[in-house]
């Protein structure tokens, strides 16, 4: 199975993708978390971003993540997605979603409900209930994912950390002791 690596520029934190953590690039430490399990593809729209162990495609997309994601079902087919600012995703989790894929659409559910959007995998087969919701005006994934059906992947509560993003400077501090190599 592809990951793609969705990976956009961040006005909060201009190149947040290519920062240190721990002396590694932070899309190359999510990049790295995948490659033992199929083909890496990072799909940006930012033209400076690159990555070590990935196929590099860009991004034409106009629009916000909903469309970059219609567009990559469109290119790649059935694909895992992975936010490219999640550096402490763990094989553990990654192999659950794996495990727990039968075909659906597959994705981690947190404690309180909340889906999380960007590492689970899309198939090709809502590819026309997606460009609906779009053109009927729909912007958010998790919305739409509430529409689908979706297997469902519970996340206990000591993975929710597992899933943070990076969005500001200061978190690379505050949250470097949760990169694992696990």
């Amino acid at each position: 199975m592809d990951f793609v690596i969705f990976a956009k520029k961040s006005v909060r934190f201009p190149g947040k993708h290519s920062t240190l953590i721990n002396g590694r690039r932070m899309i190359d430490i999510v990049a790295s978390k995948l490659v033992d399990y199929g083909q890496v593809i990072l799909y940006s729209k930012d033209p400076d971003l690159e990555c070590v162990q990935c196929r590099v495609v860009r991004d034409s997309t106009d629009g916000i993540i909903t469309d970059s994601v219609l567009s990559a079902i469109d290119k790649f087919g059935t694909f895992f997605a992975v936010a490219g600012d999640m550096p402490f995703i763990t094989h553990r989790m990654i192999e659950r979603i794996i495990d727990s894929y039968d075909g659906r659409p597959t994705f981690p559910i947190h404690a309180d409900g909340l889906i999380e959007p960007l590492f689970g995998i899309y198939t090709e087969s809502v590819y026309d209930a997606m460009h609906d919701y779009i053109e009927s005006g729909g912007k958010s994934l998790i919305g739409f994912l509430n529409m689908i059906d979706i297997e469902s992947v519970p996340i206990n509560e000591d993975e929710e950390k597992f899933f943070t993003s990076i969005n500001y400077p200061e978190d690379i501090e505050k949250y470097a002791d949760l990169i694992t190599d696990t």
